[in-house]
């Protein structure tokens, strides 16, 4: 039988072609170098972006902080957000803090913008005042742990509505995070109040209510043009000794001479009618008081209970009666 012979073997050569060389349609070459650079232009972007970010989380500032002075601790409860306290001892508490309201923070947003606030159209561009005060008071029981710090401002314009000057100041120091752990207990609110003589009276009246005691030393903080008004005739008017009572004052930024020409008017007539219950000063309290809100300090104050409803004839006439922080 014949012998086959092998088919010849065919080689065929196969280029190898560099990817990189390889050939693509336009389109999808410039597609490529698109994608190329907008990856090396952003991630150095987002890199960056990073970092400073993760650098701001370390090292931010925090939130106004008052350095501890009274012992109170703070739980959270059962979750539900609220604050608790462990009560403290008002008993002890020996010192009044006052700071009389005067436009009303409306409790949302940012109390230094006074777009959040109530004002009367002369009270415009005050808010920073207002704000150091409340600053100053919560300043001063916080390096005073016997002290007791008291707003006062009653519910004096019906367009702010249920608001009060006294609760607005409060919910102003709360949103700018001042009424720490330390100090919360000892920060409350007068409410009746329609003038600066009871801004005074009706904060006594609320210390002894918080504390079942009487203040061994009042300050005041209010505008610096004021501070004749409070030291010369509210004290007077309550007798309350000169050497335990201090006014700090703070104005509004600018000229204040037209404060000061209206103080002078306020002034005298307080002069002539110590306690405000007579002729004009009487009327003004009226038209504070628009939701007709009547106060209970004669019932529990009943040392002061002849004070709080004193309105001379002549209207200079000081009052003589007992008074508990003379005694």
């Amino acid at each position: 039988m014949p012998s086959r012979t092998p088919p010849p073997t065919v080689r065929i050569n196969i280029p190898t072609v560099n990817v990189g060389e390889a050939w693509t349609p336009a389109p999808l070459r410039k597609q490529r170098f698109l994608k190329t650079r907008l990856v090396r232009l952003y991630l150095p972007c987002l890199l960056i972006v990073s970092l400073v970010l993760n650098i701001y989380y370390f090292t931010r500032p925090a939130p106004l902080a008052l350095p501890t002075t009274l012992s109170s601790s703070v739980h959270r409860g059962d979750g539900s957000g609220h604050r608790g306290f462990e009560q403290a001892d008002m008993r002890q508490l020996t010192d009044l803090v006052i700071v009389p309201g005067h436009g009303v923070f409306l409790g949302s947003g940012s109390p230094l913008d006074e777009a959040n606030w109530y004002l009367l159209e002369q009270q415009r561009g005050e808010v920073g005042a207002y704000m150091a005060h409340v600053g100053k008071g919560v300043e001063m029981v916080k390096e005073h742990e016997h002290a007791l710090l008291v707003f006062s401002g009653g519910k004096t314009r019906v367009e702010a509505g249920m608001h009060s000057e006294a609760q607005g100041y409060w919910m102003a120091a709360e949103q700018m995070n001042w009424l720490t752990n330390d100090v919360f207990r000892r920060v409350v609110t007068e409410e009746f109040a329609r003038d600066s003589f009871e801004n005074v009276l009706f904060s006594i009246a609320r210390f002894h209510e918080m504390t079942g005691n009487y203040p061994d030393r009042i300050t005041v903080v209010g505008f610096e043009f004021k501070h004749q008004r409070f030291v010369d005739l509210h004290r007077k008017a309550l007798r309350y000794p000169r050497i335990r009572f201090n006014y700090i004052g703070i104005n509004p930024p600018g000229d204040v001479s037209a404060w000061k020409k209206s103080e002078k008017v306020t002034f005298d007539m307080f002069a002539k009618d110590l306690y405000g219950c007579l002729g004009a000063l009487a009327e003004k309290r009226s038209q504070r008081n628009p939701f007709m809100t009547t106060h209970g300090y004669a019932r529990s104050c009943p040392e002061i209970a002849k004070l709080l409803e004193y309105c001379p004839k002549p209207a200079a006439a000081v009052f003589d009666g007992d008074l508990p922080w003379l005694s």
